[in-house]
């Protein structure tokens, strides 16, 4: 139910304080609810979208291969976080996604069938896949209707009597603990003049959920100018930004009439077909991931090659344009960091500094090669790589993870397997920035998978 603060006689009552609304901090408040345990979610903006409020509070100025207007548009502050503008694609990481995080995919494996059900899919699109060309899997992208986590969407959860929602209003510091073993007390900013402190008792837990920016952005601005930020005692917080690059029509893959990629059974609902590089295939390119999305174009008869390709395949053809989604690699330099000013609530304006490596360039490229010498050796096709596409025209898929990232040493990473900052008994962080690499598959199931482990873990304890 909505509340408003001169509602609020005490926090006491309260299990958790969980600081975001999308779909992170809605799983976790989902957990705590089944077991009639009370929370209090605090989000920025109001029910639904306001210009106003996205212009004051999601400003970062960006440097590298995305500018200033980009990020902005992937950090919604509004009920429902950046669910009101997730595009519905769903795809799981994959074990060889996973080989540096402290939690296996066998163990997220329960959890993504129930962030695909929560997500109104079948479990199976986790593991459904097909032979595509030798050296490259069918593996699809489920894409369906999306959840959304804005009050239409997310009555369930907004209006119980268990989940309190206080808009408007936003978290502006976590104080520490003077022995900095746990949070004591959080600030929330409510309105001009109005900050209103929020002690945490023992029995509390703080959850971050406010996106791959402003989970950063909170613990950054978490500090009294001597002391280092929360979480950041080992300069971690920031760090690891990651997107996912995204080439469209990087190449195209005319193939004979009578070759065809298997479908999925309708059970799977909609989907997107895509090629992914087995895992041979994949470790000859050095481990960064990649997915070609297969859609079908008409042939184009006053092309001379494409003439050529299709007699060479025996007169009869189709074509394909791949757009590909891939993978980049976690690199600490790759970051986001408090500039000058501030937000209305105090919080720290960012950059955020993204730039791609050469490797992730160039492991499209192996990819795109191996594909052509793989249906041409078979004689089923050709591809022809479209080389201005793969490299002037990246952009990004509006995927901000790895912030936060997950690890087991707290000299690289902010949180441990249990999405706990390291070194604080009672603060947590949901969502993609705990992220320890990206893959190529969209985020938001992930995101729900951890955020629903993590809600059983806290929302479990006695």
């Amino acid at each position: 139910m909505f509340v408003k603060i001169q509602d609020i006689t005490s926090f006491e009552p309260y299990d958790a304080v969980i600081i975001g609304s999308g779909p992170a901090g809605a799983t976790v408040a989902q957990s705590f609810l089944r077991r009639g345990r009370k929370v209090l979610v605090v989000e920025t903006g109001s029910a639904t979208v306001e210009t106003d409020v996205q212009d004051s509070y999601s400003v970062i100025h960006g440097q590298g291969h995305f500018d200033s207007n980009y990020w902005p548009q992937h950090w919604i502050r509004a009920l429902g976080g950046t669910s009101a503008v997730w595009a519905g694609w769903m795809k799981p990481l994959s074990a060889r996604n996973m080989v540096s995080w402290p939690v296996t995919r066998g163990e997220l494996a329960p959890w993504y069938d129930h962030a695909a059900v929560t997500l109104g899919r079948d479990p199976m699109i986790s593991t459904w896949q097909s032979a595509g060309v030798p050296g490259f899997d069918l593996k699809p992208f489920s894409r369906g209707n999306t959840a959304r986590y804005g009050e239409a969407a997310g009555e369930a959860i907004w209006s119980d009597t268990h989940v309190h929602v206080l808009l408007n209003a936003t978290i502006s510091r976590l104080h520490p603990r003077h022995d900095r073993t746990g949070i004591e007390r959080i600030t929330a900013f409510v309105a001009p003049d109005l900050d209103v402190e929020i002690d945490i008792a023992a029995h509390q837990t703080v959850v971050l959920a406010a996106g791959g920016m402003g989970n950063a952005q909170i613990l950054l601005g978490s500090t009294d100018g001597t002391n280092a930020a929360v979480g950041n005692d080992t300069d971690q917080v920031g760090r690891y930004l990651m997107e996912h690059p995204h080439f469209y029509e990087c190449a195209t893959l005319i193939v004979k009439e009578s070759f065809a990629f298997t479908t999925p059974p309708p059970s799977f609902g909609r989907f997107v077909p895509a090629l992914v590089p087995d895992d041979a295939t994949h470790a000859a390119a050095g481990g960064v991931d990649a997915s070609f999305e297969l859609a079908e174009i008409p042939l184009t008869p006053e092309d001379d090659l494409q003439s050529l390709i299709v007699e060479r395949l025996g007169g009869q053809a189709k074509a394909y344009v791949l757009n590909a989604r891939t993978e980049m690699r976690a690199d600490p330099s790759n970051r986001v960091e408090r500039i000058f000013g501030t937000d209305p609530s105090g919080l720290p304006r960012l950059r955020a500094t993204c730039i791609f490596n050469a490797d992730d360039y160039r492991s499209v490229l192996h990819y795109l090669n191996a594909l052509g010498k793989s249906v041409a050796d078979q004689d089923i096709g050709r591809v022809g790589i479209i080389n201005d596409h793969l490299f002037s025209n990246v952009t990004g898929g509006g995927h901000t993870m790895g912030t936060t990232r997950m690890g087991s040493d707290p000299k690289t990473s902010v949180v441990d397997k249990d999405c706990r900052v390291h070194g604080y008994s009672n603060l947590f962080i949901a969502g993609s920035s705990v992220f320890t690499t990206g893959g190529y598959s969209n985020p938001t199931m992930t995101i729900v998978a951890l955020a629903a482990r993590l809600g059983e873990f806290l929302g479990g304890k006695a």
